[in-house]
């Protein structure tokens, strides 16, 4: 460092001075102070985590209702049960393993796997277009459209239903 210019600007410069009336206000007149952050942090926390699991548990109950099986005919009396559609799955699928089913108002979803792959099916919801990876068609005055992470697996998928 410049001691040589240093030095002698801090002692110019820096002197004695009065502190603020506000601050001696405060030494005469202490007040505990507590810091509301922390507290206020934990209870936005905690109002989070409850709305959450409100919100959760409406979804679950309310809005949307699922079954885990690899078994067709449950999946079917399932999907019949609670939506009042007939799908007509195989009981033994070539090279497709189902996984599931989940009915919304919407829509039902089954799910299943071709390999490593998820896919779905889906009966209702929105129309949308064909394309490399998923199929859509009308039948009975429903929309079915199949869903594949693969164009191979839109070929294997079709065995959910039909024998290929």
């Amino acid at each position: 460092m410049h001691r040589e210019w240093f030095e002698p600007a801090l002692a110019q410069h820096l002197d004695r001075v009065s502190a603020p009336e506000e601050l001696w206000e405060r030494v005469r007149n202490p007040q505990v102070r507590r810091k509301k952050s922390v507290h206020m942090s934990v209870n936005a926390a905690g109002m989070s985590a409850c709305a959450t699991v409100l919100l959760l548990a409406i979804w679950l109950v309310v809005g949307h209702s699922g079954l885990r099986s690899g078994d067709a005919q449950e999946i079917r009396a399932f999907v019949k049960d609670k939506a009042g559609i007939d799908v007509p799955l195989r009981a033994h699928a070539a090279g497709v393993q189902l996984t599931g089913a989940s009915v919304s108002k919407e829509a039902v979803e089954i799910a299943y796997r071709v390999g490593k792959r998820d896919g779905r099916l889906v009966v209702g919801g929105r129309p949308t277009a064909s394309g490399a990876r998923v199929f859509t068609w009308s039948m009975d005055g429903r929309t079915y459209r199949l869903e594949c992470a693969t164009p191979e697996d839109l070929k294997i998928a079709c065995n959910l239903c039909h024998i290929g």
